[in-house]
């Protein structure tokens, strides 16, 4: 029975192992590359390509960071895929919304979802006023970008206001977080469906606690409170695969980021619960149409 996996980098690890996963199940895995797709509109349907899958469904880990006309596309071919009935776990609508921090930050906020003052702008005079509300101590973050890429804390103004007219002239968007102090930890929990299954500590010797850019991992024991609040966030954001970002703060939790393409290499070391089994058996079950 093929089965299908929608990845960039089909030699990912976590994809190797994923696959590994649906083998020992009886299923032969097929790759969708977004960027090797060919499509021709009234020459070979679309649809063709899944006719045998089973279940009519497609495991998404990624569409692969690109410039915005290739996102666009690339949203466009999940779209397309759904368009034919073939259930997407992520769904296109979670990538579009997880994958963009701005639009992640209205559905917590809209949510009654504490997390960090944020502000999001075009304009490089409004960045640097935003700098000054914020408190002049603020995370600068690509809008789209994963594991701590090109995130950057600024604390001098005079340093903020060269790399805001810099970066206006590459026409980027500013989008600025007022930086919250946490002690060099954070907590990230994945999510599958309504179930919290696992969560870890990520602890850093500075600000920057993406296990990416050096950071430990530690156990974590779920409580209620984190269970309720990274659930609730997964399902605003119609994410069913989630990895919910959640730092400890002197007003409480608060939620940073929600992703759609969570890794679990990292949370695997901590937890005795198999991950990539949870994975493809959520998967699997809820798949089916």
């Amino acid at each position: 029975m093929p089965s299908m996996i929608i990845t960039p980098k089909p030699d990912d690890s976590e994809v190797h192992t994923l696959t590994k996963e649906f083998e020992s199940r009886g299923y032969e895995v097929e790759y969708f590359i977004p960027s090797t797709i060919i499509v021709k509109i009234s020459i070979n349907q679309f649809q063709k390509q899944f006719e045998n899958l089973d279940p009519y469904g497609a495991l998404v880990r990624g569409f692969g960071a690109a410039p915005t006309q290739k996102i666009f596309f690339r949203l466009d071919l999940l779209n397309a895929i759904e368009e034919y009935g073939i259930r997407l776990i992520n769904s296109r609508e979670s990538l579009e919304i997880a994958s963009d921090k701005f639009l992640t930050s209205i559905y917590l906020e809209k949510h009654n979802i504490p997390t960090p003052r944020t502000i999001i702008c075009e304009n490089p005079n409004d960045a640097l006023d935003s700098f000054e509300e914020l408190g002049g101590d603020i995370v600068l973050k690509p809008l789209y970008g994963s594991k701590g890429v090109g995130i950057t804390r600024i604390n001098d103004k005079g340093f903020a206001e060269n790399v805001f007219y810099t970066l206006s002239q590459l026409n980027e968007i500013f989008y600025l977080q007022e930086f919250v102090e946490h002690s060099n930890r954070d907590i990230r929990i994945l999510v599958l469906g309504n179930k919290a299954v696992a969560g870890m500590y990520r602890v850093s010797d500075n600000w920057k606690t993406n296990v990416y850019a050096g950071a430990r991992t530690e156990p974590l024991e779920l409580s209620e409170e984190l269970t309720n609040l990274a659930i609730k966030a997964a399902k605003i954001t119609k994410t069913e695969i989630a990895g919910v970002d959640i730092v400890e703060t002197e007003k409480g939790l608060q939620v940073l980021e929600v992703n759609s393409i969570p890794g679990f290499t990292a949370l695997q070391k901590v937890t005795e619960i198999n991950l990539a089994e949870e994975i493809v058996s959520y998967f699997l079950k809820n798949a089916k149409i």
